[in-house]
Protein backbone atom coordinates (compact mmCIF):
# COMPACT_ATOMS: atom_id res chain seq x y z
CA UNK A 1 0.00 0.00 0.00
CA UNK A 2 3.28 2.58 0.83
CA UNK A 3 4.03 2.17 -2.94
CA UNK A 4 0.47 3.00 -3.81
CA UNK A 5 0.71 6.30 -1.51
CA UNK A 6 3.58 7.45 -3.61
CA UNK A 7 2.22 6.57 -7.01
CA UNK A 8 -0.81 8.54 -6.24
CA UNK A 9 1.53 11.26 -4.93
CA UNK A 10 3.43 11.17 -8.29
CA UNK A 11 -0.34 11.58 -10.08
CA UNK A 12 -1.23 14.23 -8.48
CA UNK A 13 1.39 16.42 -9.26
CA UNK A 14 0.98 15.88 -13.04
CA UNK A 15 -1.13 18.58 -13.88
CA UNK A 16 1.62 20.67 -12.59
CA UNK A 17 4.18 19.19 -14.59
CA UNK A 18 2.34 19.10 -17.45
CA UNK A 19 1.75 22.48 -17.67
CA UNK A 20 5.30 22.85 -17.86
CA UNK A 21 6.39 20.31 -20.55
CA UNK A 22 7.82 17.92 -17.94
CA UNK A 23 6.92 14.66 -16.41
CA UNK A 24 8.51 12.17 -14.00
CA UNK A 25 7.93 8.24 -13.92
CA UNK A 26 9.42 5.10 -11.89
CA UNK A 27 11.58 3.32 -14.29
CA UNK A 28 12.52 0.52 -11.43
CA UNK A 29 11.45 -0.33 -8.03
CA UNK A 30 13.53 -3.04 -7.30
CA UNK A 31 14.24 -2.69 -3.51
CA UNK A 32 16.03 -1.26 -2.05
CA UNK A 33 16.32 1.16 -5.06
CA UNK A 34 14.01 3.13 -7.38
CA UNK A 35 14.96 5.03 -10.01
CA UNK A 36 12.95 7.59 -11.83
CA UNK A 37 13.58 9.09 -15.27
CA UNK A 38 12.78 13.27 -15.43
CA UNK A 39 11.42 14.36 -18.70
CA UNK A 40 11.49 18.13 -19.80
CA UNK A 41 13.82 19.07 -17.00
CA UNK A 42 17.24 21.84 -16.94
CA UNK A 43 19.72 19.73 -16.01
CA UNK A 44 21.68 20.31 -12.63
CA UNK A 45 19.42 23.62 -12.39
CA UNK A 46 17.71 24.53 -9.06
CA UNK A 47 14.35 23.48 -10.07
CA UNK A 48 15.20 19.73 -10.96
CA UNK A 49 16.92 19.81 -7.13
CA UNK A 50 13.96 20.94 -5.84
CA UNK A 51 11.94 18.38 -7.53
CA UNK A 52 14.86 15.62 -6.80
CA UNK A 53 15.07 16.44 -3.00
CA UNK A 54 11.17 16.59 -3.00
CA UNK A 55 11.03 12.96 -4.56
CA UNK A 56 13.40 11.73 -2.11
CA UNK A 57 11.59 13.01 1.08
CA UNK A 58 8.30 11.72 -0.63
CA UNK A 59 10.11 8.10 -1.20
CA UNK A 60 11.48 8.93 2.62
CA UNK A 61 8.13 8.96 3.82
CA UNK A 62 5.52 6.45 1.73
CA UNK A 63 8.15 3.83 0.97
CA UNK A 64 11.57 3.56 3.44
CA UNK A 65 12.50 0.22 1.94
CA UNK A 66 13.66 2.03 -0.74
CA UNK A 67 16.89 3.03 0.54
CA UNK A 68 18.88 4.15 -2.93
CA UNK A 69 16.68 6.69 -4.79
CA UNK A 70 18.30 7.26 -8.70
CA UNK A 71 17.35 9.83 -11.21
CA UNK A 72 17.65 9.50 -15.21
CA UNK A 73 17.24 13.24 -16.35
CA UNK A 74 15.78 12.48 -20.43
Amino acid sequence: MAYQQLLDQLASLKPVLESGHKSIEVVSNDAPKIVFRLTGFCGGCGCTESYMDGLRDLVAEHCPEFLEVEFVEV
